[in-house]
């Protein structure tokens, strides 16, 4: 294979883990909505209470995840491709150390961003959680079990062991990690701060993502990586239930 064809074929794969990240995204937002109005309809549900965002939730990460499954069918690859065994007492460590690692950057970066005097912006369900502090509540456990788990199944699992094949481990994983900031734009859009929008994907869930990444590649576990991103988010929510209902 000549040089070009190789950027071509790497470029094509970038490219298409790309789609995939963020068809992974709107499938999912879309089986959530699906869910909701299915269930959450007839039961007279609110978004904006904890018993909807519960549904929408779950039906939003099943549908991600469920994309990251019918790609593995698509390509005849089973469960092995994305690394996947039960956690060693070492997987264990190495998941709590990420996690502290990850809360020790969620407190410097926005310090350091803030410094600097650029803007940054809340994910969507801020607003909700404001409005409904329980909402916050629900998410501990959807977290750990649910969010942490899906996307990290296709955004390391899938489109970084894919992209592990054309590109050295340090550029898959920087990749990867690019990949999953960007396609969460809408989920932290905020028109009247599109500069915060960009900040805040490009300086909080980049690195965000690229620890998680080296860390997939570090323990060849991709158990490990889900666990430290479903606790870390479960901490954040933690938080930031402690701070709306005024309890700091």
């Amino acid at each position: 294979m000549t040089q070009s064809s190789e950027t071509a074929s790497s470029g094509r794969v970038v490219v298409a883990m790309t789609v995939l990240g963020a068809v992974g995204l709107l499938v999912g937002f879309l089986f959530g909505m699906i869910t909701f109005g299915l269930i959450g309809g007839p039961l007279s549900l609110s978004v904006g209470n904890p018993s909807g965002q519960l549904l929408f939730t779950l039906g939003t990460y099943v549908g991600l995840a469920a994309v990251g499954g019918l790609y593995l069918s698509r390509h005849g690859r089973s469960l092995s491709f994305v690394r996947i065994r039960r956690p060693t007492p070492g997987d264990l460590g190495v998941a709590v150390a990420t996690v502290l690692a990850l809360v020790a950057l969620a407190v410097v970066l926005p310090a350091l961003i803030e410094r600097l005097g650029l803007p940054l912006v809340d994910h969507g369900i801020a607003d909700s959680i404001d409005a409904n502090p329980t909402i916050a509540l629900v998410f501990l456990p959807l977290s750990v079990f649910v969010v942490g788990p899906a996307e990290e199944f296709l955004y390391r699992g899938i489109i970084q062991t894919r992209l592990t094949a054309v590109f050295d481990t340090l550029s898959a994983v920087g990749i990867a990690a690019l990949i999953f900031a960007v396609v969460h734009f809408i989920a932290y859009l905020d028109p009247a701060n599109v500069p915060g929008t960009l900040v805040t994907i490009f300086l909080l869930l980049l690195p965000l993502g690229a620890i998680l990444g080296l860390v997939y590649e570090y323990s060849g576990n991709l158990l490990v990586p889900a666990l430290a991103h479903g606790i870390y988010n479960a901490i954040t929510f933690a938080m930031t239930y402690v701070d709306a209902v005024g309890a700091v």
